[in-house]
């Protein structure tokens, strides 16, 4: 009513971490530290294991992961068990606008249920770390979706890079989670 601008912030948000790598502890503290919550999964850890709460992530299935978060940060290590994981199962239920950001390799996805998900506008955009060959070429499911983005090299191995790394993250999530601005629409007797 006032002409201003309101989006989404951080402090608002609910954010999803699949993987409790390393770089999943300082981005926690620094999610936590803007007044989001933060939810997570990592199929190697219990959701007793105390390591949930040093890290101040709630433990939850992927399934509610993926139903509850704004946004989203894959940073789970790579085994042939986890191959597609994220998939029809659990990327169809993804909450409408959510945006995914991953650090981790491509064959955690399922391409042909990540491109519906993207070409339908229920997820706002994916960023990858990196893709595997090929899969932007000609005749693949990802091939010329502009939702989705590769910024190679986000992620790394020093402890300082995955500090930055997780400030970046939380800078891409942030950014894509506020609405671009409105056009205020000017009425005759206003």
């Amino acid at each position: 009513a006032e002409g201003l601008l309101v989006g989404r912030e951080l402090g608002s948000a609910t954010v999803g971490l699949v993987g409790m790598s390393p770089a999943a502890q300082p981005l926690s503290q620094l999610l936590a530290s803007f007044g989001t919550r933060v939810v997570g999964y990592d199929p190697a850890l219990h959701a007793s294991d105390p390591l949930w709460a040093r890290w101040l992530v709630e433990p939850v299935s992927l399934r509610e992961l993926m139903e509850q978060s704004d946004g989203v940060c894959v940073m789970l290590s790579y085994f042939t068990r986890y191959h597609g994981l994220l998939g029809e199962r659990y990327l169809a239920f993804c909450k409408s606008n959510q945006v995914l950001v991953s650090l981790a390799p491509t064959s955690l996805f399922d391409e042909g249920t990540l491109a519906d998900v993207l070409g339908s506008g229920r997820m706002a955009a994916a960023w990858f770390d990196s893709l595997e060959p090929g899969l932007l070429a000609p005749g693949r499911p990802l091939h010329q979706l502009d939702t989705l983005q590769v910024t190679p090299r986000v992620a790394s191995t020093t402890r300082e890079s995955r500090v930055r790394a997780a400030w970046d993250v939380a800078r891409r999530i942030d950014t894509l989670l506020t609405p671009a601005p409105t056009p205020i629409k000017s009425g005759a007797g206003h």
